[in-house]
């Protein structure tokens, strides 16, 4: 199997439509290192809980218009140190395992099917790190995210 994708910049991955960027702790620590933040702080300013009953994961928030709180005019303002979920797009367990998956998303990116070919061992190491990046969980009454 081999993919082809090239970033075309359009930030429809970035806005849109609402949806969830979940956060994992390397995540939360790269962004609010990159930041000058303590954790705290980050996940106050940036983050919002997601309620799954007994306990919260934390998703970047949005704006009004469902784009990401990074996103600028300028692109990712935290590119640097984005959460995994949006390094890994768009070699998703799920994505790629299909052709009709993969063609169903190419109607919303037009990087899909251009540029960079990347090989089987390429997509299933990033579907790989995909997986491992298990969202940061906050149990419910616990009073600090950190």
């Amino acid at each position: 199997m081999t993919r082809r994708f090239s970033c075309k910049m359009c930030s429809h991955c970035c806005s849109g439509e609402p949806g969830f960027v979940f956060l994992s702790e390397s995540d939360i620590e790269r962004a609010s290192d990159e930041l000058g933040l303590c954790k705290d702080e980050f996940l106050s300013l940036y983050a919002r809980r997601i309620d799954y009953g007994t306990y919260y994961l934390y998703s970047l928030k949005e704006r009004d218009d469902y784009s990401c709180i990074f996103l600028s005019k300028k692109g990712c303002e935290i590119y640097q140190s984005r959460p995994v979920q949006c390094m890994t797009y768009p070699f998703w367990p799920g994505l790629c395992d299909s052709d009709q998956a993969w063609n169903e998303e190419k109607r919303n990116c037009p990087g899909l099917d251009s540029g960079k070919e990347y090989d089987e061992k390429e997509i299933l190491h990033l579907m790989e790190e995909s997986r491992k990046n298990v969202p940061y969980r906050l149990e419910k009454g616990d009073d600090f995210a950190f």
